[in-house]
C-alpha cells in the first residue's frame, strides 16, 4: 500500500471511504473533519487491516509534530491529510504565518476598522463587525 492509495480514498474532489462527493472548499473541510468521517476511515481500516493504518503513517515520528496532524502556526488538528494541504494552501494559514514571520505590520493605533484578534481580519464598520462575530466561521474558530 503506498501514499498513491491514501490520494486515492482521500482526494479534493472525492472521499471514496464515505462516497462523498465534494464540489467545494469548505464541503471538503467540513466533510474530512466531520465525526462521520472519522468513523467510516477507522471502520475501513479494521476491515482492511492487513494493511499499514493510514493513521499510523502520519504519526509524529520522535519529536517531531507532523504537519498534517497538527499546525503549530495556526494550532489546529487535522482529521486527515487531504484537510492539513487544503488548510496550507489557504488565508487563514498563510496570513497567521506572515503574522509570525513578521510580526504585525500595523501598530494597533493606526487601524482604520474594527479588528477580530480570533480571526486576525479587519472589518470596515460595526454593522460588518457585528455581523462577522455572529456568523459561522468566527464561531468556528
Amino acid at each position: 500500500s503506498s501514499n498513491s492509495d491514501i490520494d486515492d480514498l482521500f482526494s479534493d474532489s472525492q472521499c471514496k471511504v464515505c462516497s462523498a462527493v465534494l464540489i467545494s472548499e469548505s464541503q471538503k473541510l467540513a466533510h474530512y473533519q466531520s465525526k462521520k468521517h472519522e468513523s467510516k476511515v477507522r471502520r475501513y481500516m479494521s476491515i482492511h487491516g492487513n494493511e499499514e493504518p493510514i493513521a499510523k503513517r502520519f504519526k509524529p515520528s520522535g519529536d517531531v509534530r507532523d504537519k498534517y496532524k497538527v499546525c503549530s502556526v495556526c494550532n489546529m488538528t487535522f482529521s486527515s491529510p487531504v484537510v492539513a494541504q487544503s488548510h496550507y494552501q489557504g488565508k487563514v494559514h498563510s496570513k497567521n504565518l506572515r503574522l509570525k514571520t513578521f510580526g504585525q505590520q500595523t501598530p494597533a493605533s493606526t487601524l482604520k476598522g474594527y479588528p477580530c484578534t480570533v480571526c486576525n481580519i479587519e472589518l470596515n464598520s460595526v454593522e460588518q463587525y457585528q455581523a462577522h462575530i455572529s456568523g459561522s466561521k468566527h464561531k468556528n474558530q
